[in-house]
């Protein structure tokens, strides 16, 4: 009997030490929340994401610093050349650690306001050398103020050839329209009061290849069927569109690379004024 009165004595300093472990570990995960939302120095109203469309330039200012100008606001530039809305698959990167750095991706760290996967994330290549400091600084960013989000995405996803959807699931993050849905959704839940505009990609040209992106399929379909699931989504998700694509460029002549572009996809001085008018007029149009 002096035995079986012992047991629940013991459950209970079992579970008081197990109540006492869950309290410390509760603790020691508020402190480093505490800690960390402490390094939130920056509060964006504004802010842009998107691939090398929207980087900074090294030759003069970029389409969302010029749009920043025309509006009277600061927009925070979030653009990572190179990357895409949707993962993709080990056979279309040699190195996989871009999906990090994909939208998809990217959402889920401005919820969390933690970017430690893009910090522990090691990218390298022809122009990513600013990757680090700009992560660095969105890991400092509050985004609770938030009131404009703009994603520009579509080119890499194209130049990829990531598969426009799959018809067995909506929700495919290695698919444009899957990821598209999944990044709208979350943004949506999380910033309802966020104003959130998509931008597509522009017209581009193929100068090794003599080709136009009307010509050429990198495996997904042409550069418009891009554009054309952007603006289904769009009106799925009741989120705006501003068309980058259509009308921009003139591309009657092949030649016509050389006016908006420095290489046939990114633009020129030229092209980042083009860009950065037709967004803030469209803005503007729609306040």
């Amino acid at each position: 009997m002096e035995k079986d009165a012992a047991k629940p004595k013991k459950n209970r300093v079992v579970w008081m030490g197990w109540g006492a472990a869950v309290i410390v570990f509760a603790l020691v995960v508020a402190v480093l929340v505490a800690c960390r939302m402490a390094r939130k120095t920056e509060k964006p109203t504004a802010i842009a994401f998107g691939d090398s469309i929207f980087a900074t330039l090294r030759w003069g200012d970029s389409a969302v610093e010029l749009l920043s100008k025309k509006r009277g606001e600061t927009i925070v530039n979030a653009a990572f050349g190179g990357t895409a809305m949707a993962k993709t698959g080990a056979e279309k990167r040699w190195d996989d650690d871009w999906n990090y750095f994909s939208m998809d991706s990217l959402i889920d760290s401005v919820i969390a306001q933690d970017f430690s996967p893009q910090r522990q994330t090691k990218i390298s290549g022809y122009a990513t050398e600013y990757f680090p400091e700009l992560v660095e600084r969105l890991d400092r960013m509050n985004f609770g103020k938030l009131s404009l989000l703009l994603l520009e995405y579509g080119m890499n996803d194209y130049q990829l050839g990531t598969p426009l959807e799959n018809p067995q699931d909506p929700l495919d993050e290695y698919t444009f329209a899957g990821a598209l849905r999944l990044v709208l959704g979350k943004a949506k839940k999380e910033f309802p009061n966020c104003r959130i505009v998509l931008v597509s990609p522009t017209y581009s040209w193929y100068i090794s290849y003599e080709k136009n992106c009307e010509e050429m399929d990198f495996g997904g379909g042409f550069l418009e069927d891009y554009v054309k699931v952007e603006e289904r989504i769009a009106k799925e998700y009741g989120v705006e569109l501003i068309d980058l694509y259509h009308d921009l460029y003139e591309h009657e002549s092949f030649a016509d690379w050389e006016t908006y572009t420095v290489d046939g996809v990114h633009p020129n001085e030229l092209g980042c004024e083009r860009i950065a008018e037709r967004i803030a007029s469209r803005l503007e149009e729609h306040p």
